[in-house]
């Protein structure tokens, strides 16, 4: 007797988009914990647990359970006194960045931080042109506010060729943003 065998494809989810870029932060991360340059950790989101297995291979994971809120930012950390907050973006766009991909509690969290004297940025990836860029708050903040008086509803590539700092590899690592952040925030 011959069993079928159900085909699946595999969809592309906002939730998985990403995952590569995050895991090149937490390489970072780790690199930079363990030099002593800064200790960055990523934020969970809060999960109110409905059930969980009880028994077999998959015991004490979670079977049912919702977020509880929306996140706020991805990583949160200290570097040299000063506290860090940002979230990783990333856009398959070769002309721009669109501010639709940053929600209004990341920014208003970017924000509180920012007010309060952290550093508060976006990493802001452009998948086509293999690039990273640091997007400060000061910046992230003057395109949000054009966008809601009906002006761009995206940040030119241009922009940030001209005025942003480019993460390159360094310290052993694909992504060293500490590198680049140094040089964004200098006159800070």
């Amino acid at each position: 007797m011959r069993t079928q065998r159900k085909s699946f494809t595999k969809k592309s989810s906002q939730a998985n988009r990403g995952m590569e870029f995050e895991g090149y932060i937490m390489q970072a991360n780790a690199r930079y914990a363990v030099r002593g340059i800064a200790s960055i950790d990523k934020v969970a989101t809060p999960v109110k647990v409905l059930k969980l297995a009880t028994t077999g291979p998959k015991k004490g994971r979670i079977i049912d359970g919702y977020f509880e809120e929306k996140s706020t930012v991805d990583f949160a950390g200290i570097s040299r006194g000063r506290s860090i907050y940002f979230d990783a973006k990333e856009t398959e766009s070769e002309t721009s960045f669109p501010l639709g991909n940053v929600g209004d509690h990341q920014c208003e969290a970017l924000r509180d931080k920012y007010l309060h004297g952290a550093i508060s940025f976006l990493l802001v990836r452009f998948k086509v042109h293999h690039e990273i860029f640091i997007l400060l708050f000061e910046d992230l903040d003057k395109w949000m506010k054009e966008a809601m008086t009906g002006g761009r509803k995206s940040i030119p590539y241009q922009f940030f060729k001209e005025n942003c700092e480019v993460c390159k590899p360094g310290r052993n690592v694909a992504i060293d943003y500490m590198a680049a952040l140094d040089k964004a925030t200098m006159n800070v």
